[in-house]
């Protein structure tokens, strides 16, 4: 069973996108894999800028 693991920034995650974001992403795995939609799982998570970094440094 394929799982797509997704970490963005908080702000991003909303109820509009969510829903958006998993139907597209099930179809493009499914698509370029040839695994069947019903076995694919897309876990969608947001995460507070100060708790993520990039080359170093806190991203708030």
């Amino acid at each position: 069973m394929p799982i797509i693991d997704v970490r963005l920034y908080d702000r991003r995650v909303t109820e509009e996108s969510v829903p958006k974001m998993i139907e597209a992403l099930t179809t493009a795995l499914a698509e370029t894999s040839g695994a069947d939609p019903a076995h694919i799982q897309v876990v969608i998570q947001g995460v507070d800028p100060k708790h993520w970094g990039i080359a170093g440094k806190q991203q708030s």
